[in-house]
């Protein structure tokens, strides 16, 4: 290689919607290089890391103007500029534009890709120009491609794909690393800060160990890239990079760990973010991926966190009750008559717990998941539902064919994006958009906290099914506000689901309309079901749904009366309990002062974030404690073996 000009290598990342965190994926490439490699003085590496399209339609002004002179001019000195991508579900479609971009102005450019997006390397040699995809973990195979990178040396190079006369040429598979602390870290290259201290970044995604022990037929995790054995960093290192976050001003930290709470020195790990919480009031929220297992352990980790104010959700990863659906996903999850303590307990405690439920997995079929529904509704103050997406390196991916797995674009881009499942051998298509449609009205009621206490109200009643009401709800919702969206075709499902965001911003700027709209199909729908005898109890939490729902506009507080108990009836619905007669009665009479964050549209765009934008009401903490001990329906709790 020619040393007299620097060669340019840039390695590109981005963050999913609303994450805005330092790049540490490739951060640690280019610590790990700078660390091992052989040819450090020969190289510039570059981290561009992209916030969102916005920034990429910037990169494109300085790519004209810097990048590709740079380039250009490395070429003519003989030598091989690279780029690198770390491709995700959330960035491979803009990354696959600008890799076509790059290599049509630049054909010898060295392409990389590497992440989970990419395993499944026959997706994308011979049909996108990548010249090389990483398969497995990163580190050593991206040093040894930047120490030769010429192509007679790439079958010397363990873990790669590319393409050898046409076909698809794998090396050995590359052992993964067992001693963690070898990687450097990649704050050593990282800037934290900008030149006056302040924090670049919201939050920061760290690993403190890499593997997963389970083989979900569903995941990439466990089956693919990472592995299934759990390897994990030092106490020391993991001290040392937190740290120097918490120093920096960044406020959250998410670990990518698979199951944390599954090693004993996790609880370490907790006790220290606790200890730098309390001493420098940082990080301000600590998120995980939870084991899948729920020991007394995780429960100790659990309260600990909550316990300091870092725990914005602990989540059961369930992911579905179906027996086939469990079988073919190599799940096997805990009984009900263990989850369902665990959950009570932890609602009762003001614990933020839910339960992951999928919707669209083989085995499954619309009838019972919503039965799971049903049950989960009873059993956990939150749920998270998510669709299914066909995802590349996943046993299901591999036997779409035998499972007779139908798919659609995410979103309408392709393979980058992943595939949804909208039919299998289990459920046919009418059937599995049918269930979109399903998850949708659950996302934009109960999970963006319009509805949620009277929806859990009416699940906790014997003999009601929410599933035909909360799509009653939605299909009302679609007629009423079709007009508002012009440019929406709110008839078809699918678009009514990829479109929840936008649904939900336009219905909360009239509240008044829309719960008036909530108030007529819900009594409807009791009275067609025989239950119309819940009328008045439903319109009482409606109410209570109404004062606490998330709102546009700045920050408020104001006045709402009650012609029933509220306080009492929220405290037996958050323990999901039912409110006694009592509370219900008309006869009491009840003014509360409700604090409103407001944002939506602005801070909160779509309904994922509706529980954090929710109203609260102001009143003492120990009146809603005593209310939870003595209310008649709220069943003291057991203690977690």
């Amino acid at each position: 290689m020619n040393a007299s000009l620097i060669t340019p290598v840039l390695l590109f990342s981005m963050d999913s919607d609303q994450f805005w965190a330092a790049p540490t994926t490739t951060g640690g490439l280019k610590a790990y290089y700078q660390q091992y490699g052989s040819q450090v003085d020969n190289y510039q590496i570059e981290l561009i890391h992209f916030k969102n399209e916005d920034a990429i339609l910037r990169w494109q002004q300085s790519w004209q103007e810097t990048y590709l002179p740079a380039i250009k001019a490395a070429e003519q000195a003989g030598q091989q500029a690279i780029i690198g991508f770390s491709m995700y579900t959330w960035n491979a479609a803009e990354f696959l534009d600008i890799i076509h971009q790059i290599k049509a102005q630049c054909p010898n450019v060295l392409c990389i890709a590497g992440g989970p997006h990419v395993q499944q390397a026959e997706d994308y040699l011979g049909e996108d120009p990548i010249d090389i995809i990483i398969l497995g973990e990163g580190e050593t195979s991206f040093q040894e491609i930047l120490d030769t990178p010429q192509r007679i040396h790439w079958p010397n190079i363990n873990g790669i794909a590319y393409l050898e006369n046409g076909d698809i040429h794998k090396t050995p598979e590359r052992q993964r690393r067992k001693y963690l602390d070898e990687l450097p870290s990649a704050l050593d290259v990282i800037d934290l800060c900008d030149a006056e201290g302040k924090p670049l970044y919201d939050s920061i995604s760290y690993e403190t160990s890499r593997g997963c022990p389970f083989k979900c037929a569903f995941c990439e995790w466990g089956t693919g890239a990472i592995g299934s054995k759990m390897y994990q960093f030092s106490m020391d290192r993991v001290r040392s990079d937190w740290h120097k976050i918490v120093n920096a001003g960044i406020k959250d930290i998410w670990l990518a760990d698979s199951n944390f709470g599954a090693l004993k020195e996790d609880l370490e790990k907790a006790q220290l973010i606790c200890e730098l919480k309390e001493k420098t009031g940082l990080p301000s929220s600590f998120a995980t991926s939870w084991s899948k297992k729920h020991s007394p352990r995780v429960q100790e980790i659990v309260l600990l966190l909550h316990k300091n104010g870092l725990l914005p959700h602990y989540q059961l990863a369930l992911q579905t009750l179906t027996p086939l659906a469990l079988e073919l996903s190599n799940r096997q999850n805990m009984a009900a008559n263990k989850y369902e303590p665990i959950a009570r307990q932890m609602a009762a405690e003001g614990v933020p717990i839910a339960a992951e439920l999928i919707w669209g997995l083989p085995g499954d079929n619309l009838a019972e998941f919503e039965n799971n529904l049903d049950q989960l509704l009873k059993t956990f103050p939150n749920l998270n539902i998510f669709a299914y997406t066909l995802l590349p390196g996943t046993e299901f991916y591999e036997k779409r064919l035998e499972y007779k797995i139908e798919t659609i674009p995410v979103a309408g881009y392709g393979k980058a994006k992943g595939e949804y499942v909208v039919a299998c051998h289990t459920f046919d298509r009418d059937e599995g958009i049918e269930g979109y449609f399903l998850i949708t009205a659950h996302i934009l009621f109960a999970h963006g906290h319009l509805i949620p206490l009277a929806i859990r109200y009416l699940a906790l009643q014997n003999g009601i099914t929410t599933a035909p009401l909360l799509r009653t709800l939605l299909r009302a919702v679609c007629v009423e506000y079709q007009d508002d969206l012009p440019n929406l075709d709110l008839q078809d499902r699918m678009v009514v689901y990829e479109n929840r965001a936008t649904i939900f911003t336009c219905i909360l700027k009239n509240p008044l309309r829309l719960y008036a709209l909530f108030e007529t199909e819900i009594i409807r729908y009791l009275q067609d079901t025989n239950n119309g005898h819940l009328s008045d109890a439903t319109r009482h939490i409606l109410s209570l749904d109404y004062a606490l729902s998330p709102r546009c506009g700045e920050a408020t507080k104001a006045n709402y009366e009650f012609n029933f108990n509220a306080v009492s009836s929220k405290a037996a619905l958050d323990c999901l309990s039912l409110p006694s007669a009592a509370d219900l009665s008309p006869e009491t009479h009840q003014v509360l002062c409700v604090k409103s964050p407001g944002g939506v549209g602005t801070i909160l765009k779509d309904p994922d974030g509706g529980a954090w934008l929710r109203g609260e009401i102001e009143y003492q903490q120990a009146d809603i404690q005593t209310v939870k001990i003595l209310h008649p329906n709220v069943k003291p709790t057991q203690a977690i073996q």
